[in-house]
C-alpha cells in the first residue's frame, strides 16, 4: 500500500507541512535510479531520497544527507533555490507534486516498477529522471486528477465493481473486501462494506506488518506487527530501512549461495569424473602387462607391425597388442614401460586430487548452510563478497587438463589461440603446436625449480596433435619452444605466429579422456 492514493494523500499532507515554505539548495544523483532532492532554510533542512529501480520504488526522508565526493551528477539547475509554495496529491491518483514558484513542479508517479519523477510547468512535462520511460512526457499534469462520482446511485450504476467505482482502492484493499465475502453480500451490504472501509482508510493508523517483504497498511491484518503510527513521513522512513535491509539481504545472499552452487557443482563434475578416470585407469589392462607380454614374446615380433596377437599368461586366451611399427619391439615395450611408471603417477595423482576435492566440497556445503541460516547483512558480506567482478564471469578461452600435477591449456579456437598466447601464458611456459597444419595452441605451465619432464611435453604433444588437422594421422610432429621464442606480427590473421628455437616431437595424436 505504500504506492496506494490514500497513504499517498496522508503523505503529500505531511509534507506540505514539512516542505513549505523552504528552498530547494540540492537535487542531485549518485546511484542509478535514486535522486537526492535538499531543502533547505534557516532553521531547518530535510531530504528526500527517490529509489525508483524497477526491482523497489520507495521513498525516504532523511534530516540529512552526506553526498559523495565524486561519482555524482548535479540535476534540475532550473529548480535550485525555488521556494516550494505547496505539496499536494492528485485526486484518486497514485502521484504528488512539490510546486514550486514560477509554475514549476515535481512530480512524483509512484507506480511500481513503472515510477518516475517528472519536471512539469504550465501543465507540460518537460523532464522526466528515468529517460526510458518516455510516454511520460506526454503527460498532461492537470489530467492526473480523477474526476470521480462517489455517492450510492453510481456504486449501484456499475453494480458495485470496485474497479469501475474507485480504482484508486488498490489490491490490497479489494483483496481485503473479498476476504470478508465483498462478491456474496448484497448490493446494499456491499455499499455499506466499501463505505465502511473508505472510512478505515481515512481514519486507521499506518502499520508496518513484518514479513519479506515487509507491508506497509492502512488496514488491518493478522501479521505481526513492526511499528503503528499516525505520521506518514516516520512510516515510509522506518519502511524504507526494513524494506531494502531485507531486499539486500535476500538479494545478497541468493547471490552468494548461486556463486557457492555454481562452485560445488563444479566440484561434483570433477569429482564424477575423476571418479570415473580413476575406476577406468584401474580396471583397464596396465601397461606394464602389456609391456611384459611383448617382452616375453620378442621372437614372435616382426619390427615394422602396427600390433601382435600374444598368448594372454595373465587372464588366459589372447590380447592384441597395438605396436609404433617405428620402433623395434624392445623398444615398444620400453614406451610401455615408461607409460606404466606415468600410469602410476596418475593414479596417485588423481587420488590426492580427489582426497583435496572432496574435503573443499564439504566445506562449500558448511558455508552455504551458515549463509542459509544468516540475517546480518555485514556478516553476510564479510563472508562472501556480494559483487563478482566481470573477468570471473567471463569464461577462459581455453581447456584446462591437469596431467603429472602440471597444468595444460588448450586453446578451443584461432582467436583464443592469440588469447591464450599473448595474454595467459608467461615467457617461461612450454608452448606447442602440430607442425605446418593448423590446430590448438597448447600451453603448458611453468614450475619454477624444474624442467619439464619428458612424459607432461609427450602428453602435451599429443594433445596439440589431437586438436590439429593431424589428428587422424599414425604419427604427427609437432613443435615446442619456451613460449618467450613465441611472437605475433602486425597484421597477421587469428592464431598465427611465428617460432624461433623450435624442437620436434613425434607422437600419437591422442585427446584428453
Amino acid at each position: 500500500m505504500f504506492h496506494n492514493y490514500f497513504f499517498l494523500d496522508r503523505l503529500a499532507q505531511s509534507l506540505n507541512t514539512e516542505l513549505t515554505g523552504l528552498e530547494l539548495r540540492e537535487c542531485f544523483s549518485q546511484n542509478k535510479d535514486e535522486l537526492i532532492l535538499g531543502f533547505s532554510n534557516q532553521q531547518k533542512e530535510c531530504y528526500i531520497r527517490a529509489s525508483l529501480s524497477p526491482e523497489i520504488c520507495l521513498l525516504q526522508f532523511p534530516k540529512e544527507f552526506k553526498k559523495a565526493n565524486k561519482n555524482y551528477i548535479d540535476l534540475y539547475e532550473e529548480l535550485i533555490g525555488l521556494t516550494v509554495t505547496q505539496v499536494s496529491v492528485f485526486s484518486y491518483e497514485r502521484s504528488f507534486k512539490i510546486v514550486f514558484e514560477n509554475d514549476l513542479e515535481i512530480i512524483f508517479k509512484m507506480h511500481g516498477s513503472r515510477s518516475n519523477i517528472l519536471i512539469a510547468k504550465n501543465d507540460q512535462v518537460i523532464k522526466i529522471f528515468k529517460g526510458q520511460l518516455k510516454n511520460d512526457l506526454t503527460i498532461v499534469p492537470s489530467e492526473l486528477n480523477k474526476q470521480l462520482i462517489l455517492d450510492a446511485p453510481h456504486f449501484n450504476a456499475v453494480n458495485g465493481d470496485l474497479r469501475k467505482f474507485l480504482p484508486a482502492l488498490g489490491k490490497e484493499a479489494n483483496k481485503f473486501l473479498e476476504s470478508m465475502g465483498y462478491s456474496k453480500k448484497s448490493l446494499t451490504d456491499q455499499w455499506l462494506m466499501t463505505q465502511q472501509l473508505l472510512s478505515q482508510l481515512e481514519e486507521n493508523p499506518i502499520r508496518i506488518y513484518k514479513g519479506n517483504p515487509p507491508e506497509i497498511s492502512l488496514l488491518r491484518s493478522d501479521k505481526e506487527i513492526f511499528l503503528e503510527t499516525r505520521d506518514p513521513i516516520d512510516a515510509a522512513n522506518e519502511f524504507y530501512k526494513l524494506y531494502t535491509y531485507g531486499f539486500y539481504l535476500s538479494s545478497e545472499k541468493s547471490q552468494a549461495i548461486k556463486q557457492i552452487d555454481k562452485s560445488i557443482q563444479k566440484l561434483r563434475n570433477y569429482l564424477d569424473n575423476s571418479s570415473n578416470k580413476l575406476s577406468e585407469i584401474k580396471n583397464r589392462r596396465t601397461y606394464e602387462e602389456l609391456a611384459n607380454l611383448i617382452m616375453a614374446n620378442l621372437h614372435q615380433i616382426t619390427t615394422g607391425s602396427k600390433s601382435v596377437v600374444l598368448q594372454d599368461f595373465y587372464q588366459g586366451g589372447e590380447i592384441e597388442v597395438k605396436l609404433n611399427k617405428n620402433l623395434s619391439p624392445q623398444k615398444n615395450a620400453e614406451q610401455y614401460y615408461r607409460k606404466s611408471k606415468n600410469q602410476k603417477k596418475e593414479i596417485e595423482i588423481l587420488r590426492t586430487n580427489i582426497e583435496n576435492k572432496e574435503r573443499e566440497l564439504a566445506n562449500l556445503l558448511k558455508k552455504r548452510e551458515q549463509i542459509e541460516l544468516m540475517e546480518d547483512i555485514k556478516s553476510l558480506r564479510k563472508e562472501i563478497p556480494s559483487k563478482i567482478k566481470k573477468e570471473e564471469e567471463k569464461p577462459e578461452p581455453f581447456t584446462r587438463y591437469q596431467f603429472m600435477g602440471y597444468t595444460l591449456m588448450i586453446g578451443k579456437n584461432a582467436r583464443n589461440n592469440d588469447e591464450l598466447t599473448l595474454k595467459y601464458a608467461t615467457k617461461n611456459d612450454l608452448w606447442l603446436h602440430a607442425k605446418d597444419v593448423s590446430g590448438s595452441h597448447v600451453v603448458v605451465k611453468f614450475q619454477p625449480g624444474s624442467a619439464f619432464p619428458g612424459p607432461v611435453i609427450e602428453r602435451a604433444a599429443e594433445i596439440a596433435a589431437w586438436n590439429s588437422k593431424r589428428k587422424t594421422d599414425t604419427l604427427c610432429p609437432v613443435i615446442y619452444t619456451p613460449k618467450k621464442f613465441v611472437r605475433k606480427r602486425k597484421g597477421d590473421p587469428p592464431g598465427a605466429v611465428i617460432v624461433e628455437r623450435e624442437e620436434i616431437i613425434m607422437v600419437t595424436p591422442r585427446g584428453i579422456e
